[in-house]
């Protein structure tokens, strides 16, 4: 993830962006987001409370901006995809998955059961839904399903995100590339209209 609020040439405001951010990923997973508080997070920064208020309001605009990021890079991600139908489905899903995998304690930490609900409801909406979701849709549409896509987009957030909080708790992962496998297979099959052979 980008640290947007880098000061450019400031390296004593980089730093401290740095440690704000990795002390706050460590206390989320450690006491969970609604027990720790900015004394918490400037004791294990060993930083001032004034250095944190450069840098942020409270603990949950320093959440909002982890969302921020995180919604930008997944859009990004799926947006970057030029090929359409399930072979966009299969793309999308191995970049997110390495997304996920490469920075996997911040995943761990604000989806995990010690993170925030509301911050894990809005990602599942915004992106899980309104973004990838509908282009699963589409994909299984092409392969024969007749059920609308408002209810196919439905079906695959709610699926796709508690896949995603599955692998997110194993400590022997899947690779993106298999994961992506596992989920194409679950989905199409899940879909696959009665009576129909292999997808």
């Amino acid at each position: 993830m980008d640290q947007r609020r880098q000061k450019p040439n400031d390296l004593r405001f980089i730093k401290a962006e740095h440690v704000i951010r990795s002390s706050f990923i460590h206390l989320i997973a450690e006491k969970g987001f609604e027990d720790l508080s900015v004394t918490d997070i400037v004791t294990h920064a060993e930083i001032g409370r004034g250095t944190f208020y450069l840098h942020y309001k409270d603990k949950h605009d320093l959440l909002h901006t982890f969302e921020k990021e995180l919604t930008a890079d997944m859009q990004e991600i799926i947006r970057s995809i030029q090929t359409t139908g399930i072979a966009a489905v299969g793309e999308i899903t191995i970049r997110l998955f390495t997304y996920f995998e490469d920075h996997i304690l911040t995943m761990q930490a604000l989806f995990g059961e010690k993170g925030d609900f509301g911050f894990r409801n809005r990602i599942k909406e915004m992106v899980w839904y309104d973004e990838f979701s509908r282009i699963f849709a589409q994909g299984i549409r092409e392969k024969g399903s007749s059920v609308p896509v408002e209810y196919l987009a439905s079906y695959i957030e709610s699926s796709i995100h508690s896949l995603f909080l599955t692998w997110l708790k194993k400590e022997k992962r899947e690779s993106p590339e298999e994961i992506t496998g596992i989920i194409l297979e679950l989905m199409l099959t899940a879909m696959r209209p009665a009576g129909s052979g292999s997808p």
